[in-house]
């Protein structure tokens, strides 16, 4: 008669445990570096300069203008948040463009939107700075997670769970990046406010087409960001299910 071995089972059981924390980590982690990419400066340069400015043909500003605040405006909005330094760099393209808000002779007629980050602009800005601070220790925290527990697997000799870990993490993240693309390729717009929504209250981040933020980010813009947070995620995830796919073959 053959008795079962309890600690093999528990063993067991820990593995698969271990597989599936691993995973859901991963998975976090695939998400979390799409979405470092799309914060860097870099990003942020190279899609302005694609495309700010082009849904406000009669803004006051140079393209060249425009890109600078874009990128001192993404400085304060993910990065050092000063807000004196981003003041600096709009009074500088106002300056430089001659607009009403550079000559207090000028009236403005409520428009400061148009040449400047106005009050309720900041303030959505504020949120979105608030959103990224609270959100970057737990990403940080999960990615660490995620290398230490496929570590963990590989090095104690369980290669089909780390390479499971890694299947399941890819495909999971790849699956649900494809239906949301095809979501946002679709109605972007549609995904962009739901998107929004699930952070920010109702009528704190919409502005009008002439503002300055949206002269800097129209939507183009932001279907750009959404394509470096998809092929980011996208190109980790398949590269994931590829080493997994690797390892489960190796047992």
């Amino acid at each position: 008669m053959t008795s079962k071995n309890p600690i093999g089972k528990h063993r067991s059981i820990a593995s698969s445990i271990t597989t599936i924390v691993a995973a859901i980590a991963l998975a976090i982690t695939f998400v979390a570096a799409g979405f470092a990419a799309c914060c860097l400066p870099q990003t942020t340069q190279a899609l302005a300069g694609a495309f700010s400015g082009m849904d406000n043909p009669g803004t006051a500003f140079t393209h060249d203008q425009l890109v600078r605040a874009a990128v001192a405006t993404r400085d304060f909005t993910v990065d050092s948040h000063d807000q004196a330094a981003l003041a600096d760099v709009l009074k500088a393209i106002n300056q430089e463009a001659d607009t009403p808000l550079a000559n207090k002779e000028k009236r403005m007629s409520g428009l400061e939107e148009n040449y400047t980050l106005d009050e309720s602009s900041i303030s959505h800005l504020d949120d979105v700075y608030l959103v990224v601070e609270q959100a970057r220790p737990w990403l940080v925290g999960t990615c660490v997670l995620a290398v230490a527990l496929t570590l963990a697997l590989l090095l104690s000799g369980k290669r089909c769970n780390a390479g499971e870990a890694l299947l399941m993490g890819g495909t999971t993240v790849l699956i649900v990046f494809l239906m949301l693309g095809i979501v946002a390729a679709v109605n972007f717009d549609g995904f962009f406010a739901v998107f929004h929504s699930l952070f920010f209250a109702d009528g704190t981040w919409t502005f009008s087409y002439e503002s300055l933020l949206i002269t800097m980010y129209p939507t183009a813009f932001w279907m750009g960001m959404g394509a470096v947070w998809l092929a980011v995620t996208g190109l980790l995830s398949i590269l994931a299910i590829v080493v997994g796919s690797i390892l489960r073959r190796q047992v």
